[in-house]
C-alpha cells in the first residue's frame, strides 16, 4: 500500500509579486503591500474517470482570519489581482464537502503558507489531494440469480449511501472504518439482513466491495464474512474486497445482541455513590467473538488509569486493574455471557457534592465481521438528602432544572446568574416521579452562566438545599461579538458568482452560505430566477424568486426559483446537484422562524415529473430543518430517490417546520406595506441531540424539484428571523409538553 501512487491530485501554482507605483496598472500598491496572483493548473484523474472540480480559495492572514474568499475559482474567467499587506499568510484550497458521504464527488484539500515581502517576488505551490476514499459495490452473477432483490448501505461517521440494485456510481466517504449493511430478498421472498465492518480504510483508495455466494469461492474458509479476500492493484490504487456469503448460514446468522438489567430506556442507572445497585449486561454472539472491547469515560476511573480494554487480548496489568474494580472478566470463548456489574457499580463514586457520570462503551465484533456497540451510563449521586442534578434540557432562553429527594414538601429550585448575589425562587410545578422532580424556567439570558440548586423541606420542617450546579445557556443567532451564525437573514448582502452572471445572496469575499439554482439557469444565456430587489420590507434589499423556463422553444427545462442554505454543486443533465444544509458550529436550537413574504401564484404550466395538473394553482414553500448529520444532503434533481424524506421516519431530522400557500397575497407589490408576515413553529422530534446542520429553503414553486410549476409564480421574501424563546408548539409529543413554565419569584 505504501507504494500506491496518489491517483487524484491537483497542482496549484501561486505567484506572489509586489508592484509599486512605477507599474501603472498597480499604481495603488504603495508602501508595504503587494499583489497575490493565483494561477491554478489542474491535473485530475481516477483511472479513466475525470472529475469536474469546483475550487474554493481562501486566503488567511497570520491570525487565520479570512482575508479573501473566492468561490468557484476559475483562472480563465477570473483576472482579479488581490492586494495584500506584507506579512504571513496561508492559502487553503477545497472542493466538495469535508467528511461527507456523497456520490461521485471527491473532497479535495490543500494548504500552504506563504509570505508577502516588500520588493520581492515569492512563489508557492500547493498540492491539492483527495482527502477521502471511494467505495463501489458489486455482486457476482450467481449472487444476483439467487437474490433477485438486494441493496447495500455503506456508512461511517461521514454519513451513509444506499447502493440500490444496479447502482454503479462510486461513493466518497471519510477515510475511516466503514460498515456495509446488506439487505437481501431470495427467490422465495425471504428477507435477510447482514452487516459487515471494514476497519482498515485509507485515503485516496478505491475500495471495490464484491459480494459472492460461498460456492463461488474455491476456498470455503471464512465464508459469510469470516475472512475477507483482499487484493490490492497498486497500478490503479484499487483495493478489491471479496465478501463470500454462505447461503446455509443466512437463517441462523444474527448480529451480536446486548441486553441489560437495571438500566432505563436511555441505558442509564442512577444510584447512591459507593452503594451501587443490581445491574448487569448479557451478550449473545452466535458466530463467536472476534473482538470485544470496553472504553471507560469517568473522572474517577480515568484518574486510576482505567481507559480502554481489549478483552480478547487482555494484559496482566489490565486484568489487575479490572479485578481491583471488581469488574467481572468475560469468557470470550463463549457465545453467550452475562456480566454481573452490581459489585463494580458499588465502587463508583460521586463528586464531593454533585453527581458524577461514569460511561462504559462496549463494542463486539463477531467472526462474521458483524459489529454491535452499546454505551452504559452510571450516575453516582452524593450522600445528601436533596440532590441537584445536571440540567435535564438546556436551551438559549429556557431550561429544565432537575433534582431528587425523598421529601414530599417544599420542593422547588433556586437559581441566579453566576455573578449575582440574590437567588430567584422557582416553585415546583410538575409531577414528582419517584425521587426525581423537575421545573421548566423561561426568560433566561442567552450565552449566560447560571447557578442553581434544588430545595426541599424535611418532615421536621427544615428547609434543605441541594448542591449547587452551574450551567450556561445556549446561543441565539449571534456570537458574543454579535456576528450571526446564520448570516444575511435580511437578504441585504448580494454578490455575483465567479462566472460573472449568477446572483448570490452572500457578502462578497465571505464563504457561500446561501445559494440558488441560478448557476444552472445561467448555463444557457443569463437568467437569474433568484435575484435582489429594492422592494424590501426592511433594509436595502429583499430576495425576489421568479420561476422561469430555461432553454429555447421546447428544448429546455422549468426552473423553480429558490434560495437555500447550502451550495449548488454542478449541472447534471437538465437538472442540478445541490448540497442542502450548512454546518452549525455551536449549539443552535431555534424554536421559530418568522419573516415577511409576498406571493403571486400562477397556473401550473409545466408539470414535469410530478402528479400535478396543468392549470391548477402553484404553491410557494418555506421550510426549515435541523439536521443531525455529519454532511449536508446531496440532491440530484434528476433522481427523486435522492430527495429528502421529511417524515418522522427520518431520524436525521431533529426538528422541522414549514409554511406553504397557493394564494396570491395581493395583485402587486409596491412597498414594504404589501408584505405579509409568516410564522413557522419549529417542531422538535428529539430533545437530546444537537443539530449539526441547518437547512432553510424558500421556493416560488413547491414542486420545483420535479420541474413542476408556473412561470407566473413570484415570491418576495425578506427579514427572516430565528426565535429562541420557549414555544409550546415546538414540543408537542415530548416530555416538555408535560411541563408548564414555573412561577419565578425574584
Amino acid at each position: 500500500m505504501q507504494n500506491m501512487k496518489q491517483f487524484v491530485y491537483g497542482i496549484l501554482s501561486i505567484l506572489v509579486a509586489c508592484f509599486y507605483s512605477c507599474d501603472d496598472e498597480h499604481a495603488g500598491a504603495k508602501g508595504n503591500k503587494g499583489y497575490l496572483f493565483l494561477d491554478i493548473e489542474n491535473n485530475v484523474a481516477l483511472q479513466t474517470k475525470a472529475y469536474e472540480i469546483n475550487l474554493n480559495v481562501l486566503i488567511l492572514d497570520e491570525a487565520e482570519d479570512t482575508v479573501k474568499f473566492i468561490p468557484g475559482y476559475d483562472s480563465t474567467a477570473m483576472k482579479e489581482d488581490i492586494l495584500l499587506d506584507a506579512g504571513a499568510y496561508q492559502v487553503v484550497i477545497t472542493s466538495g464537502q469535508a467528511d461527507s458521504a456523497v456520490w461521485e464527488t471527491p473532497y479535495f484539500y490543500g494548504k500552504e503558507e506563504f509570505q508577502i515581502v516588500a520588493n520581492e517576488v515569492s512563489v508557492v505551490k500547493v498540492v491539492c489531494k483527495i482527502a477521502n476514499t471511494k467505495v463501489t459495490v458489486d455482486y457476482t452473477n450467481q449472487f444476483k440469480e439467487y437474490f433477485p432483490d438486494y441493496s447495500t448501505t455503506v456508512s461511517n461517521s461521514s454519513g451513509s449511501l444506499r447502493y440500490e440494485k444496479g447502482e454503479t456510481r462510486g461513493g466518497f466517504f471519510a477515510a475511516e472504518k466503514l460498515t456495509a449493511l446488506l439487505n437481501l430478498v431470495n427467490k422465495d421472498g425471504q428477507k435477510f439482513e447482514l452487516k459487515r465492518v471494514f476497519p482498515d480504510i485509507k485515503e485516496r483508495c478505491h475500495y471495490n466491495l464484491k459480494f459472492s455466494l460461498g460456492e463461488d469461492v474455491p476456498d470455503k474458509e471464512g465464508v459469510a464474512g469470516g475472512n475477507f479476500d483482499i487484493t490490492v492493484d497498486e497500478t490503479a490504487d484499487t483495493v478489491f474486497v471479496r465478501i463470500p456469503i454462505e447461503v446455509e448460514d443466512l437463517d441462523n446468522l444474527k448480529v451480536p445482541e446486548f441486553s441489560l438489567e437495571g438500566f432505563d430506556e436511555n441505558y442509564t442507572l442512577s444510584m447512591k455513590a459507593g452503594v451501587g445497585a443490581p445491574n448487569g449486561l448479557t451478550l449473545k454472539v452466535k458466530a463467536g467473538i472476534e473482538t470485544f472491547t470496553m472504553s471507560v469515560r469517568s473522572k474517577q476511573l480515568n484518574e486510576q488509569g482505567l481507559y480502554d480494554f481489549d478483552f480478547v487480548k487482555l494484559t496482566a496489568d489490565d486484568r489487575a486493574k479490572l479485578e481491583t474494580m471488581e469488574f467481572p472478566l468475560p469468557d470470550v470463548s463463549a457465545t453467550e455471557l452475562t456480566l454481573d456489574l452490581s459489585a463494580m457499580s458499588g465502587k463508583l463514586l460521586s463528586d464531593e457534592d454533585a453527581i458524577q457520570k461514569h460511561q462504559f462503551t462496549f463494542c463486539v465484533m463477531d467472526k462474521k465481521h458483524q459489529e454491535q456497540t452499546i454505551t452504559l451510563t452510571y450516575e453516582a449521586k452524593p450522600n445528601r438528602d436533596v440532590i441537584t442534578a445536571d440540567v435535564e434540557s438546556l436551551w438559549a432562553t429556557f431550561a429544565v432544572l432537575k433534582g431528587s429527594t425523598e421529601y414530599e414538601n417544599g420542593l422547588g429550585f433556586q437559581y441566579k446568574e453566576l455573578s449575582a448575589e440574590d437567588w430567584n425562587e422557582v416553585s415546583f410545578d410538575s409531577i414528582k416521579k419517584g425521587e426525581a422532580f423537575s421545573s421548566l424556567i423561561v426568560g433566561l439570558k442567552p450565552c449566560t452562566a447560571y447557578l442553581y440548586r434544588a430545595v426541599g423541606v424535611s418532615p421536621a420542617g427544615v428547609t434543605v438545599y441541594g448542591n449547587e450546579v452551574q450551567f450556561t445557556t445556549g446561543f441565539v443567532n449571534s456570537d458574543t461579538s454579535g456576528k450571526p451564525f446564520i448570516p444575511n437573514l435580511g437578504f441585504d448582502d448580494w454578490t455575483t458568482y465567479s462566472d460573472g452572471k449568477s446572483a448570490m445572496a452572500n457578502l462578497e469575499g465571505e464563504p457561500v452560505f446561501w445559494d440558488s439554482g441560478n448557476r444552472g439557469a445561467n448555463t444557457i444565456g443569463t437568467k437569474n430566477p433568484t435575484s435582489k430587489t429594492t422592494i424590501a420590507h426592511g433594509g436595502q434589499y429583499a430576495a425576489k424568486l421568479a420561476s422561469v423556463f430555461v432553454g429555447f422553444g421546447s428544448l429546455g427545462q422549468f426552473a423553480a426559483a429558490s434560495l437555500f442554505t447550502g451550495n449548488f454543486v454542478d449541472v447534471s443533465g437538465m437538472g442540478g446537484i445541490l448540497n442542502f444544509g450548512q454546518k452549525v458550529s455551536v449549539n443552535l436550537r431555534p424554536t421559530k422562524l418568522t419573516g415577511y413574504y409576498h406571493y403571486t401564484t400562477g397556473p401550473i404550466d409545466y408539470k414535469g415529473n410530478s402528479n400535478l395538473s396543468v392549470g391548477q394553482p402553484d404553491t410557494c414553500s418555506i421550510y426549515i430543518a435541523l439536521l443531525d448529520k455529519s454532511a449536508p444532503y446531496q440532491i440530484n434533481t434528476n433522481k427523486p430517490e435522492t430527495f429528502i424524506d421529511f417524515s418522522e421516519n427520518n431520524k436525521e431530522i431533529i426538528a422541522y417546520g414549514k409554511f406553504e400557500t397557493g394564494t396570491t397575497t395581493s395583485n402587486s407589490i409596491k412597498s414594504k406595506d404589501d408584505y405579509v408576515q409568516f410564522n413557522i413553529d419549529i417542531k422538535y422530534r428529539d430533545l437530546t441531540r444537537i443539530p449539526q446542520y441547518i437547512l432553510i429553503v424558500s421556493s416560488a414553486s413547491k414542486y420545483g424539484d420535479y420541474f413542476a410549476g408556473s412561470e407566473s409564480s413570484v415570491l418576495y421574501i425578506d427579514d427572516y428571523e430565528l426565535g429562541f424563546d420557549y414555544n409550546e408548539n415546538s414540543f408537542i409529543g415530548t416530555f416538555l409538553e408535560e411541563l408548564t413554565p414555573a412561577n419565578t419569584n425574584k
